[in-house]
Formats: structure tokens, sequence, C-alpha cells
């Protein structure tokens, strides 16, 4: 019972994490018959690419009848009441502030913040060994520099689109990080 409920929240949390999640499942709990698709591209601006996206994500928690409207399932309903609860002004003015500042303290901002650097600094490794090439290439050099200067440019390389992967996905990669580290589960 202990794992279905766990498996509850982090799926409604999840649906919560974005915004635009959180306003499809404002409008379609709005209307009474459910909304159609267009409505919701309508009303929240997204592209057709982003909203297809977010109703994936929300699968489980809005389903579309034989109208081909969208309504919420029971799970969507769930989902539905946590937001509206914490959308009432409860007077949380200064812990909302504390947990604004604290959650901008967190991991995220500095792993992002190596990861930038971390690319900053093999593109600047990539243009040196990239000079010395041209270098070698034009002045002449011992030909076993060559292989040596391809396999650095090689991982040089491989190590960029790693980082930029990284940086792409940093959430999940902090996440997983945080996990191997035991920092948290």
């Amino acid at each position: 019972m202990d794992s279905t409920r766990e498996e509850v929240e982090n799926v409604v949390f999840q649906a919560l994490a974005s915004r635009e999640r959180r306003e499809i499942l404002r409008i379609i709990h709005s209307t009474e018959k459910g909304a159609t698709y267009t409505e919701v591209l309508g009303e929240l601006g997204l592209t057709t690419g982003n909203l297809n996206y977010h109703l994936k994500q929300l699968e489980g928690l809005v389903q579309r009848d034989s109208d081909r409207c969208y309504a919420l399932t029971p799970l969507g309903e769930k989902a539905y009441s946590v937001l509206s609860t914490s959308a009432s002004d409860g007077g949380y003015g200064d812990y909302l502030n504390a947990a604004r500042l604290n959650q901008s303290r967190g991991v995220h901002p500095t792993v992002t913040r190596l990861i930038l650097g971390g690319i900053a600094f093999d593109i600047f490794i990539l243009l040196i060994w990239g000079y010395m090439g041209y270098i070698i290439y034009t002045e002449g050099g011992p030909w076993v520099v060559w292989p040596i200067l391809f396999v650095l440019i090689t991982m040089g390389i491989f190590a960029l689109i790693w980082l930029i992967r990284a940086l792409a996905t940093a959430p999940e990669f902090v996440r997983r990080l945080e996990r191997r580290l035991g920092v948290t589960r």
C-alpha cells in the first residue's frame, strides 16, 4: 500500500511540476463537458508539439472521450485537488519567500554553472588543439603528432557532446548524480 501511495505522489507532483501542465489541468477542470484539443491549444498559446508533449506527460490524469474532449481521470481530479488547495491564499508570504530562497540555493544551479564552465573550458582546449594542428600543418611537424592530435580532438569533441547533453538534462542529471552519491533516494 505504501508503494502505491508513493507512486501516486510521484505521478501527481511530476505532473504539477510544469506550469503548462498545471494550466492544462485547470482548463480541463473548468469545463463541464471537457475541453477539446483546440480549446486547450487556444488558451495556452503553445505550439502543437509542446501541447502534445504535455498531454503525453498527463496520460493517466487526463483522458479523451468519444467526442474527442479531454476530461480529468480520478487521478487527474486528485492532482487538481492538490493544485486548487495550494492556490488558496493562506497568508504564506514569509514561508514562500523562505522556501524560494532555499530552493534557489539547491544543487541544480551549481551543477548547471559547473557544466557551463566545463563546456567553455572544453571549447577553449579544442581551439588550442585546432590551432596547434594549423601550426603543425603550415610549418611542418613530425608525423607522430598527427595521430595524437586526432585522438585529443576526438576526445574533446565527445566530451563537449556529453557536456551539452548533460546541460540539456541538468535536472535529471543532478537527480541521478545525487542518487549515486547517496545524497537523496
